[in-house]
């Protein structure tokens, strides 16, 4: 029987007499010595690769700094072209690296981990886009909190930038046709915003459709009757790899401007995924991670473990004035925590250690 990869032996058996430094047929005088000795990189690396010619099955031959190298590229691209990569690893027998990704910009972006980039390209063949912002990439405030009511204004501009960026718009819609929440709530998000424009465009197309579509809540049930046969909107797409990546990791993850000029990265975890198969009840629980760097108190990260009994707090700060500032206030947090009916059930101030 033929081997299904018999041309695939024959050609690696091609090159590897190609590259040989025993001839099988009669001796002959090298033009020019190959040598083993692959760039000097180091992991981590940036290098600006040169595309000089193309071949069959995207291997390239380019220029690295003023070396001549075999790429061996994912996608096709053209001569000329030049790339941006990234030196992954390094083994004997070659260099490998990805794509050089651009500089994060400091607006409201949500992040994508390592397995949503892995869940977009599975998805697409392509890298995956960026991350859809949270509150159209503004500020939550106008400027920094100065009164209580201020500081729950902020509290509540947090949640709604969660709730209205579309991560959870399947849950929601679940809970909008039970009643549980309004029409105009859902069409604030992404996808409910969608669902209008592609009312418009069957309406176009049929006028018996728009007539029995006129409310909001006849254009979400229309939008998602037509689901199936539609497919997703290029501009919705990164907000697909985000949901994705919620659901493989349990993790969200948002960097951005509180108020101008103060930025936040802010991680929120659901710790119940390590339960998953065991049998037993789920724990209601959650963590989150605030990380800031304050005028007055510079960097500090904050750990908060929320479950039905309260709330426990770990303090990180970077200075050990900032600690002693921050455990000095404990009591006050307390109090301000009870007041919200959440109560504090453990709080720890230390110090950053020195990596």
């Amino acid at each position: 029987m033929i081997p299904s990869d018999l041309a695939s032996r024959l050609r690696m058996l091609s090159e590897a007499s190609f590259f040989s430094g025993e001839p099988t047929v009669a001796p002959l005088a090298r033009v020019k010595g190959i040598s083993a000795n692959l760039p000097d990189f180091t992991p981590g690396q940036r290098i600006t690769a040169s595309l000089q010619a193309t071949s069959q099955d995207n291997i390239y031959k380019a220029r690295i700094e003023g070396r001549d190298v075999i790429l061996s590229l994912p996608q096709s691209v053209k001569a000329g072209d030049s790339l941006e990569l990234v030196v992954s690893h390094i083994t004997p027998q070659a260099v490998f690296a990805t794509l050089a990704q651009p500089a994060a910009d400091t607006t409201s972006r949500a992040a994508l981990s390592q397995t949503g980039k892995l869940i977009s390209f599975m998805l697409t063949g392509q890298p995956a886009a960026q991350a859809p912002s949270l509150n159209g990439g503004a500020a939550l405030l106008p400027s920094a909190p100065q009164t209580t009511a201020a500081t729950a204004q902020l509290a509540s501009n947090l949640g709604a930038a969660i709730a209205e960026s579309g991560l959870f718009y399947e849950s929601h819609q679940a809970r909008w046709l039970s009643g549980q929440i309004d029409t105009a709530s859902l069409l604030k998000e992404p996808q409910g915003r969608e669902s209008t424009a592609l009312l418009k465009t069957v309406s176009t197309a049929s006028p018996d459709v728009a007539e029995k579509t006129a409310s909001p809540t006849a254009a979400l049930t229309t939008a998602a009757t037509k689901a199936d046969t539609v497919p997703v909107a290029e501009r919705l797409l990164p907000l697909v790899h985000q949901q994705l990546d919620a659901i493989a990791t349990h993790q969200l993850a948002w960097q951005g401007q509180i108020w101008p000029g103060q930025t936040m990265e802010w991680e929120i975890e659901d710790p119940a995924r390590d339960d998953n198969g065991s049998g037993n009840e789920p724990d209601t629980s959650w963590n989150t991670t605030l990380r800031l760097t304050l005028p007055s108190l510079g960097g500090v990260e904050a750990r908060l473990h929320l479950t039905p009994a309260g709330i426990a707090i770990r303090l990180i700060a970077d200075d050990s004035a900032t600690r002693n500032t921050l455990q000095a206030a404990e009591s006050r947090l307390a109090d301000a925590l009870a007041a919200a009916n959440v109560p504090l059930t453990g709080m720890v101030a230390e110090l950053r250690q020195a990596p």
